[in-house]
């Protein structure tokens, strides 16, 4: 018989300090982000308190080098998934709140040139995590997501831009803005473009859900911008495609966090709601529903991880990012429908939070870059 013991087993355990920084950001996640989503909602954004608190978790910081400002300890994209998942497990808007910015300083991190680096990311760095809005996200859903809803034409030194993006993270507290683009070569680019340029009009956006967070949509008509503006500088080419999979996998990572969060609110929910003298849980159609949920969160995780650590060995993730999103999308709704049928008429109430999940879990299919790993 065959011997399939190996040095090397397969192993899914988190290491020291993954479980450690995973136990601290599930906590804060638990008592910090989700007793405040509801105010957060209605406010249309978080609290200055708590936002001082989000900051204070030194995500940001932490990946930024020494010589920018920050504490450069470098991350993987597994222990990023992880932390998304944590952080998205307290409430979905809340978590964006920092994953966007989070995704821009890893972005400018990775291709910026050492001007713009030097630029922007001491900004990042000190705490002001909103001075630079990303705009990936295309003005329709039905969009080619590694085109953009943007044209830039470029003309002497100058690049010319048009069109719509949507979905842009606390766009009216933004110096900058980091717009992707597609050049007349069908190369899709980022631009830093400056909120005073002539050219652009901002207009708030409000969605079914993200409520917690301001979004907004930005239109260019012949904004005129320098080629130094090009994210990486003139000759730099981006690999456009490769950041669009490391966003789906963050967003993905986000979805996951949320589908836990329904799922360990249903379960006690229904064990505990008595009907015709027993809990409904114990009827079988009632089980089965929470089987279903329990098996797709165990599908999005392990996907997940192996998407990121993919990524982590340099591999082609491309197809394992595109089927994660996908699953992430289709479930993640799948989860919020459920979880909301699970509680009947108390699930289409403000008295629980399944509602606001299930709202803010329809955004995963739609918002292409509110993460990455």
């Amino acid at each position: 018989m065959q011997d399939y013991k190996t040095d090397n087993p397969f192993d899914i355990t988190l290491s020291e300090d993954q479980q450690m920084t995973w136990d601290m950001l599930r906590k804060f996640a638990e008592t910090e982000m989700r007793s405040q989503a509801r105010q957060a909602e209605s406010n249309g954004r978080p609290s200055e308190d708590l936002l001082e608190k989000i900051k204070g978790l030194d995500l940001i910081s932490l990946i930024i080098p020494e010589d920018f400002g920050g504490m450069g300890l470098a991350q993987d994209s597994v222990s990023n998934a992880l932390t998304l998942e944590a952080l998205a497990y307290g409430d979905l808007s809340l978590a964006m709140s920092i994953s966007a910015p989070l995704l821009t300083a890893q972005i400018i991190l990775n291709h910026g040139s050492e001007d713009q680096k030097s630029e922007y990311l001491p900004q990042l760095a000190d705490g002001s995590i909103f001075n630079v809005s990303l705009g990936i996200n295309n003005a329709s859903v039905a969009a080619d997501p590694y085109q953009s809803s943007v044209k830039a034409n470029e003309s002497g030194d100058e690049v010319i831009l048009n069109g719509a993006k949507t979905g842009l993270a606390f766009a009216d507290d933004a110096k900058t803005f980091l717009i992707s683009a597609t050049n007349e070569s069908g190369e899709c680019e980022l631009y830093f473009v400056n909120k005073d340029q002539e050219g652009i009009e901002l207009h708030a956006k409000e969605f079914m859900g993200l409520k917690g967070m301001p979004l907004s949509q930005i239109n260019f008509s012949d904004c005129r911008i320098k080629t130094s503006q090009k994210l990486g500088g003139h000759n730099y080419s981006l690999d456009y495609k490769a950041l669009i999979d490391s966003s789906r996998i963050g967003m993905s990572a986000l979805a996951l966090g949320v589908c836990q969060a329904v799922l360990d609110y249903v379960v006690p929910y229904t064990n505990e709601r008595v009907a015709f003298d027993e809990p409904i849980s114990n009827r079988q159609s009632v089980a089965f529903l929470i089987a279903d949920m329990a098996i797709e969160t165990e599908a999005l995780r392990l996907m997940v991880y192996k998407s990121a650590a993919l990524k982590d060995l340099g591999a082609d993730f491309h197809k394992q990012a595109s089927l994660t999103y996908r699953f992430a999308s289709h479930h993640g709704m799948k989860i919020g429908t459920d979880g909301v049928q699970l509680l009947g008429g108390h699930g289409f109430t403000h008295e629980h939070p399944v509602e606001l999940w299930y709202r803010n879990l329809r955004a995963i299919g739609i918002f292409e870059a509110g993460a990455g790993v």
